[in-house]
């Protein structure tokens, strides 16, 4: 009776843990390819800027991008499928691979971003930084992500020892 708790709460972790990285992918999608050109050129419609990108002979990677974002929300699905499966007892386990995920989304969101952004800043002889700061966020995101792993790792080292009463510092 005791254990039933757990497994609610490790599924409970793996809804909201996906729910919130497919969250991260979608804005990053969003803020690759409609906020920032936006931002980076002023004035014109999206459909305009794109459309001079390709004349420029550039490519906004249309497939790319969502290719490289998308592979955060199908981990996150085999996060949860592996948690329930295999880890329904360890809800901290599969909440530092949700960690994980959103610490990896800066960078995949910057390997998205590349190309698309070299793209406008060739065709429209800009910078290839983000003019947009609708990236911040998800850098913060990453950011807080980091941290909290770093703190649930800590959790857990302590409660390990506390739960063997072995002192990390003894070899034994």
């Amino acid at each position: 009776m005791a254990s039933a708790p757990r497994p609610r709460l490790t599924l409970g972790i793996s809804i909201v843990g996906t729910v919130l990285v497919t969250l991260y992918a979608v804005w990053a999608y969003i803020h690759i390819m409609v906020l920032n050109p936006l931002a980076a050129v002023p004035g014109l419609p999206l459909e305009e800027i794109w459309r001079q990108v390709d004349a420029s002979q550039g490519s906004t990677h249309r497939i790319l991008v969502p290719a490289i974002l998308v592979l955060g929300p199908l981990l996150a699905l085999a996060v949860l499928v592996v948690g329930q499966r295999w880890a329904p007892s360890r809800p901290g386990g599969i909440a530092a691979g949700y960690l994980w995920l959103l610490v990896l989304g800066a960078p995949a969101e910057f390997a998205a971003s590349f190309s698309p952004g070299m793209n406008l800043a060739d065709t429209y002889a800009i910078s290839g930084a983000d003019a947009s700061p609708w990236g911040l966020p998800l850098l913060a995101i990453s950011g807080l992500a980091l941290l909290a792993l770093i703190v649930l790792g800590a959790a857990i080292g302590v409660r390990g020892v506390r739960d063997t009463g072995a002192s990390p510092f003894v070899a034994g």
